[in-house]
């Protein structure tokens, strides 16, 4: 069956290597129905860009979280922890609580301010929030979204690229082609219900592999530390892998520092963004969190089992922990069927990446600055047209990247850089009343800057000759610690000075009043954009053509008049 493709030698997967490509075929025709049903209800690009708002919490808190974890999770992790033994459980450490905070501090205050000014993106949420009328914190985000989303994307498709060639032994380059076509295919049909539906699809399958291999080989040797111990040594049963001292503080600040990306991804905020009702936002919240949890503990088990039934070391690529423990615990085709979840893994969170990518381009960009006038068919037309083009990109970049650890692509230069760049201003929107656009552009520019310098500041140390050696442990912690720790503090200082620096915009007590005071309910969208109604002095409907076709973002008119206007359609219901 393999014999028609381009082979670099035998993959792991050996005879079973039949089952996953089968597997994996079938579930791409499944990708490929749910793109062609969604793409029935792209009627305009808030359906494009964010469902219309119209997606469930069960499948809200799948797509948040199948969204994010990618082949970080699936490849990365287990590699993490068959390098380092169960210190990889500290991917959870930062991660966590972080999440819970985005659910409990970000997402009901970004998901009824963005429908209220008719915001479907972050850089126009921002120029929104902002009263930027300079263009420069709408630009300047959509730059920064294009450039990291882009190379996520391409991050991705390396990842599965790798994965069917260790499968399977079909050359890279095939596989990456194969996983570009797959993302670009369904995103650019059917938009975000495609990618939030099939994300769900997906995050069932990665929930049930991270389950089954665990128990799978638990129910074979046992608990793993033991194992660990006496193959890899002492160290890998050790929370800080044997680090003592500033070595250690620095490791596990490394680990935590993970968490802070999470306000800045704009491919998770777009979640909160897209939910149907903001009283389904605590079932969604808790549908997140279990996955989390789960799929983390189970990723590092994963590792920890390779260890014990391969030995340290054992694993020329240690990203092959994952498929390797599959092939090892479980018959062909049920193998085929894990498998594809670590290839569904990096499909749902490219989908996701691309399309945020997409409408930075199309609506931040072209809608915003270009073409103010364009109409919701001609938006939906450029989307996919936009999809295409940076979906073939970030396959360019994949092939440039080929040879990357998944690991290092993702956290330092994707995850990373947007988590420096934009959450500082994702959090100081919604809760700080004197931030500034100027603060913001600040911000952004120099947490881009320092997550970018940060990680290649240890190269360029040792290129000079300054590197700090392992003894002077406090230096050199500082120098190869995560570089998001470090961006994101600059970043944060950048905003707050520069804000206070400034003046702040006008009627930010009225935006405040919208966040802080509960609302019972929110009239009918009256357009497909995903928008409301807005309302004139003393609570009227704005019925004329002109109101009705102006899709613009606008500040908010009198916080009496919101709530005046407000009906019995439930999607705020902030007390039930």
């Amino acid at each position: 069956m393999l014999s028609g493709l381009p082979l670099q030698g035998g993959g792991i997967a050996g005879g079973a290597g039949v089952w996953v490509l089968g597997t994996f075929a079938l579930y791409l025709v499944v990708l490929v129905g749910i793109g062609l049903w969604a793409s029935r209800f792209m009627d305009s690009v808030g359906d494009y860009v964010i469902g219309g708002r119209e997606i469930g919490p069960v499948v809200t808190g799948f797509s948040e979280r199948a969204s994010e974890m990618s082949g970080w999770l699936t490849l990365g992790v287990p590699a993490d922890a068959y390098g380092t033994g169960i210190m990889a459980f500290l991917n959870g450490l930062g991660m966590v609580p972080a999440d819970l905070f985005a659910w409990a501090g970000i997402a009901k205050r970004l998901r009824k301010y963005t429908e209220l000014v008719r915001s479907v993106t972050l850089p126009t949420f921002f120029e929104t929030r902002l009263g930027d009328d300079t263009g420069s914190v709408k630009a300047v985000s959509a730059i920064v979204l294009m450039l990291f989303e882009g190379g996520y994307v391409g991050a991705q498709i390396v990842a599965a690229g790798t994965l069917l060639q260790v499968l399977t032994g079909i050359q890279p380059w095939v596989g990456i082609i194969v996983g570009g076509i797959i993302v670009i295919g369904y995103t650019f049909l059917g938009g975000y219900f495609a990618v939030a539906w099939s994300d769900y699809f997906q995050g069932a399958i990665i929930l049930i592999a991270f389950i089954i291999l665990p128990v799978l080989a638990f129910a074979e040797m046992g608990l793993p530390f033991e194992a660990v111990a006496a193959t890899a040594g002492e160290s890998a049963t050790s929370i800080t892998a044997g680090m003592a001292g500033w070595a250690a503080v620095f490791g596990v600040i490394s680990y935590a520092a993970i968490g802070l990306g999470i306000p800045g991804n704009p491919h998770i905020m777009v979640r909160f963004m897209g939910i149907d009702r903001v009283r389904n936002i605590r079932l969604a919240a808790l549908v997140a969190q279990l996955f989390m949890f789960v799929a983390y503990i189970g990723a590092a088990l994963v590792g920890l089992y390779a260890i014990a039934m391969f030995g340290d070391g054992a694993l020329a690529d240690p990203d092959n922990a994952m498929p390797r423990l599959t092939l090892d615990l479980l018959p062909g085709v049920i193998a085929g069927i894990v498998l594809a979840a670590a290839l569904a893994a990096m499909m749902s969170s490219a989908d996701s990446q691309l399309l945020v990518a997409t409408s930075a381009v199309v609506e931040d960009v072209y809608h915003g600055f270009l073409d103010r006038d364009a109409s919701q068919e001609q938006l939906v037309r450029y989307s996919r047209y936009v999809t295409f083009a940076l979906g073939a990109a970030s396959v360019a970049f994949a092939f440039i990247a080929q040879g990357t650890p998944i690991y290092t692509l993702v956290l330092d230069y994707a995850w990373g850089g947007l988590g420096a760049a934009i959450g500082p201003t994702v959090i100081a929107t919604l809760w700080w009343k004197r931030v500034t656009a100027k603060g913001s552009v600040a911000s952004m520019i120099v947490g881009t800057a320092t997550m970018v310098l940060w990680t290649q500041l240890s190269t360029v140390l040792g290129w000079l000759g300054m590197m700090p050696p392992e003894s002077a442990a406090f230096w050199y912690g500082l120098v190869t610690v995560y570089g998001l720790f470090p961006a994101f503090i600059l970043s944060v200082i950048t905003l707050v000075a520069v804000s206070l620096a400034t003046e702040p915009p006008e009627n930010v007590d009225e935006h405040f009043d919208a966040f802080d005071k509960p609302l019972s309910a929110i009239v009918s969208e009256n357009d497909s954009a995903g928008t409301p109604e807005y309302v004139a002095d003393g609570g009227t409907s704005v019925d004329s053509p002109a109101a009705a076709t102006d899709t613009s973002p606008k500040v908010l008119t009198e916080s009496d008049n919101i709530r005046a206007h407000v009906a019995a359609s439930g999607y705020w219901n902030d007390d039930d």
